[in-house]
């Protein structure tokens, strides 16, 4: 799954865009009160870290080194907070 892929099934899902932030390319404008998927430079290639950031500090941070993994991981955190 890619970001947009990911985009793409939180809006069939009817999850607000409001409650994620996906590298500012899709979801809200900031990531400021939500979980978060950034692209990252990392030590020996490009990583893909989730978060939730409230209050500006970030919390539950975990590095993926694939964006599918990356993208499955927030799914299933969005979508499974769905009644």
């Amino acid at each position: 799954m890619t970001i947009k892929e990911l985009h793409n099934k939180l809006k069939e899902k009817g999850i607000s865009e409001h409650q994620y932030f996906l590298h500012g390319l899709f979801g809200s404008t900031n990531d400021d009160e939500k979980i978060a998927l950034t692209i990252k430079k990392g030590k020996f290639g490009i990583v893909y870290e989730t978060y939730f950031r409230e209050c500006g500090e970030k919390y539950s941070s975990i590095i993926f080194t694939t964006e599918k993994e990356a993208c499955e991981y927030i799914y299933k955190k969005l979508a499974g907070n769905i009644g």
